[in-house]
């Protein structure tokens, strides 16, 4: 199981951030911070956190070397498109997608009417179809 605390702890380090930094920003609260932990950060908190400290999720969760960071956008209003996009690119079913993950049909449809993943969801499809997480999600232009 991902200890997500050590990945983006790692980070804070590297940059030469604290969690308190991030309490004092309004990026995380500090209990909120530690419970990742045990839980994967919720979508919102990952990219407010990658989004303060100047990092790709792609950088964080090791899919990648290097930091190739653009700011993401708050609102994730196209993940559905984008994922229909890579998948195309890729020549990857949906039924393949969602057989591989454990994902429900329904789920795609959520996502069609403008629901959000959670992050773990997103690191995971991006790993099964080797893509760049920054390939499903919205940067600013």
């Amino acid at each position: 199981m991902t200890n997500y605390f050590e990945l983006f702890a790692d980070v804070l380090k590297e940059k030469g951030i604290t969690i308190d930094d991030l309490t004092k920003h309004n990026v995380v609260k500090k209990n909120v911070f530690y419970e990742f932990s045990r839980y994967c950060p919720s979508l919102a908190n990952g990219i407010k956190f990658a989004n303060f400290v100047e990092v790709s999720l792609d950088y964080i969760f090791e899919i990648t070397n290097e930091n190739n960071f653009k700011k993401y956008k708050i609102s994730q209003t196209n993940f559905y498109n984008n994922l229909e996009m890579v998948l195309a690119q890729m020549n990857i079913k949906r039924v393949q997608l969602c057989k591989n993950l454990g994902l429900s049909r329904s789920t795609f449809l959520r996502w069609k009417n403008g629901a959000v993943p959670k992050l773990s969801i997103v690191v995971d499809i991006a790993k099964f179809i080797g893509c760049h997480i920054d390939d499903l999600l919205e940067t600013e232009k």
